[in-house]
């Protein structure tokens, strides 16, 4: 027999069920208007992106936009619509099970696009692709049947009993992301070319990759064990919550992040090589020497050279994108 939870009455503290999710709302909340700002920043300055692109942000913006009405109706219902009704406290409304939809979308759309980003690096391998995505397909099906089974319960108690789906859903994202990030360092780090250039861009990539996955799987991990720890509260809410702003985050940062580590690579080795062509350039102006001008030209022939072979090794390796 699962855990019950307490009937809340007058005398039942709300720390650890309403508090709870209501600072998990306020989290979410704040990680709603960094990804708004993220998302205005994106269209301003990548309008030339693809199609499929701006859609998938349009999405993810939409749908924490929907997520966070979904939440806050059901903490103002239960702490201000029905502040002196404590019967209604243990009965559980449509919103508490429907959003879970939009956070279930959410982590589906942003890793079916990392999924893509692994395939495309690895050039074509199908495999760990194929395996990707059946993890993701059968966590968004837990999800849908989460929802649909919650949707004919009435209390939170009846919720417990399906507690087990839940950690599914966690354990599965988390798993999910792991692989992701992992798959991402690994294939990046076999990218290396030897060339300053495209090696610090790699570098910048894999920090990016390990960010990208660690924040929404220690959020899904801290979720899953706040509900084994404590079966019977809302502790796991707070993180469960944040889970598709961060999703949402971590897409954006991504996507705003390559203008960032392209031009930052760019700019480092510009200095670099402009500090060696005016060495050669006061040599040769120093020993007006016609081998000193061939060496001041032969430099600035192998160093763009050193650029051409950078570009067309990073997209030809998929470090690009």
């Amino acid at each position: 027999m699962p855990a019950t939870l307490q009937p809340l009455g007058e005398h039942q503290p709300l720390d650890n069920t309403m508090g709870a999710m209501l600072l998990g709302i306020l989290a979410s909340a704040i990680l709603y208007g960094v990804s708004l700002v993220q998302a205005f920043f994106y269209f301003t300055r990548y309008r030339n992106d693809a199609w499929y692109l701006k859609s998938l942000v349009a999405a993810t913006v939409f749908l924490d936009t929907l997520h966070l009405a979904f939440i806050t109706h059901t903490i103002y219902f239960y702490l201000i619509t029905r502040y002196y009704d404590n019967a209604q406290l243990n009965l559980m409304v449509w919103y508490v099970a429907a959003e879970a939809v939009p956070t279930g979308v959410t982590g589906a759309l942003v890793q079916t696009f990392y999924t893509i980003r692994v395939w495309r690096l690895s050039k074509g391998n199908n495999f760990l692709a194929v395996l990707i995505m059946l993890i993701v397909l059968a966590q968004t099906g837990c999800g849908t049947a989460w929802v649909i089974v919650s949707l004919q319960l009435s209390t939170f108690q009846q919720l417990l009993g399906i507690s087990s789906l839940t950690m599914s859903i966690n354990a599965l994202s988390t798993a999910a992301d792991v692989i992701i990030a992992a798959s991402l360092c690994f294939l990046l780090q076999r990218s290396r070319t030897g060339f300053k250039h495209s090696d610090t861009m790699i570098n910048r990539l894999i920090l990016f990759g390990v960010n990208s996955g660690l924040a929404t799987s220690l959020c899904a991990v801290a979720s899953l064990i706040s509900l084994i720890a404590s079966p019977d509260t809302l502790l796991y809410a707070p993180f469960y919550f944040c889970i598709g702003r961060l999703y949402s985050n971590s897409l954006l940062a991504t996507l705003n992040a390559r203008k960032h580590i392209r031009n930052g690579v760019d700019d480092t080795d510009r200095m670099i090589s402009l500090s060696q062509v005016t060495r050669e350039q006061n040599s040769a102006t120093n020993s007006k020497t016609q081998s000193g001008r061939s060496q001041n030209i032969a430099i600035r022939i192998d160093t763009e050279q050193e650029y051409t072979t950078d570009d067309k090794v990073g997209e030809n390796s998929g470090v690009t994108f």
